[in-house]
């Protein structure tokens, strides 16, 4: 690519390798090219970050405030592109899903997953029976167990719900493993795209224990301020009955 400052060769880094005028972004790359990081699941988190951090710091607007618009524009857009990588591989869930679609998959919850099939048409992956069957009947429990204010009872389910993602999250790191050296890739990842579809289905559940835990926490508040308060009009009182015998 030639530098847009200097015109002369820039090389593959964000700035000109000549002149060191920052570079626009490539906007077709994958996240993982634009944070500098290998195409798999199993990222090394902590230099991920650093790697994200400084290249932020690189990158970021300030740096730029006073030089050329064309500088601006490209930092400004490069942060954003960063930002955006950033979230989607920071997360497991987000980067499996994220991996899938760059092999074609699509992987929701209600829907199934789906991958490319013959003739351009997409090869469905339905929700198996088994876990939405699963799925109902802890969801009914869930809501037996906060109607009748059993916290215990909600905390069990949700120690049983993080145990099934968890081992959705071994099943999807075994997965892309298998993938990377298989022969069908395409029939490898099945297995990863499976356990995504119930991964959703476990962070549902999860959503609705923590609205549980926020009233909780939010009702038990109320209850303490409404005894704290309790406890300084008996002590106004006692206070006035004290000051009335003097």
């Amino acid at each position: 690519m030639t530098c847009w400052s200097c015109q002369r060769p820039a090389g593959s880094g964000e700035k000109c390798g000549s002149c060191g005028a920052l570079q626009p972004p490539e906007l077709g790359a994958d996240h993982f090219h634009v944070l500098g990081l290998p195409r798999r699941f199993d990222l090394d988190a902590k230099a991920a970050e650093g790697r994200f951090r400084a290249l932020s710091r690189e990158v970021h607007p300030d740096r730029f405030a006073t030089a050329d618009p064309r500088a601006r524009k490209f930092s400004m857009q490069r942060t954003v592109q960063l930002n955006e990588a950033w979230k989607t591989l920071k997360d497991p869930v987000r980067r499996a899903e994220y991996l899938l679609s760059l092999d074609g998959w699509q992987v929701g919850a209600e829907s199934g997953a789906s991958r490319p099939g013959a003739g351009g048409a997409r090869e469905r992956l339905p929700v198996p029976p088994a876990l939405l069957g699963e799925v109902l009947e802890l969801r009914e429990e869930l809501a037996e167990a906060r109607a009748e204010g059993d916290d215990a009872r909600v905390q069990k389910l949700a120690g049983d719900v993080r145990q099934r993602a968890d081992e959705g999250m071994a099943s999807v790191a075994s997965g892309f493993a298998a993938a990377e050296t298989a022969e069908d890739r395409a029939r490898a990842l099945e297995p990863v795209a499976h356990a995504l579809i119930g991964i959703r289905y476990w962070r549902r559940f999860l959503d609705e224990v923590a609205l549980h835990d926020e009233a909780q926490e939010a009702k038990n508040d109320a209850a303490h301020e409404a005894a704290a308060a309790s406890r300084e009009d008996d002590d106004s009182a006692a206070a006035s009955k004290g000051s009335a015998r003097a």
